[in-house]
């Protein structure tokens, strides 16, 4: 059984879109790193704040990451859901390797605390109905 992860951060960068060969073809995948927060309330100054998180990397594949790439940049507050994976790496002057870890996401929402606007893109099967009706009118 995976393991389930689900988590709100901010973006560190803009995620980076590649193209991965994947069993003969070409797959697509967002790759992003996010600080995921912690914060309880201090009550001597009546306010939250910051009491530890982590980074992690994040990847999101096909037309979700395509989309995220687009859409997203640095600072993005998002609510990431998907699968915990640990792998193995040597960080820098270190004798031995040590164990990390990733998710590879299944949805990444947008958060919407410091949202202005949102623009809809047309439904597809609409999308030829409403400009006909439009040149009707």
């Amino acid at each position: 059984m995976p393991n389930v992860f689900k988590g709100k951060g901010n973006l560190g960068d803009a995620p980076a879109l590649k193209h991965i060969p994947v069993n003969g073809g070409n797959e697509v995948v967002a790759e992003m790193r996010v600080f995921f927060d912690d914060y309880a309330y201090d009550e001597a100054n009546d306010e939250y704040q910051q009491v530890g998180g982590f980074w992690m990397r994040v990847s999101l594949w096909g037309q979700r990451g395509e989309d995220a790439a687009r859409l997203l940049r640095k600072g993005t507050r998002v609510q990431v859901e998907g699968t915990l994976k640990q792998f193995m790496y040597l960080p820098e002057g270190a004798p031995e390797k040590v164990p990390g870890f990733q998710v590879t996401a299944d949805d990444i929402t947008l958060c919407l605390g410091r949202v202005s606007r949102i623009e809809y893109k047309p439904k597809r099967a609409q999308a030829g109905v409403a400009s006909e009706a439009h040149e009707d009118a």
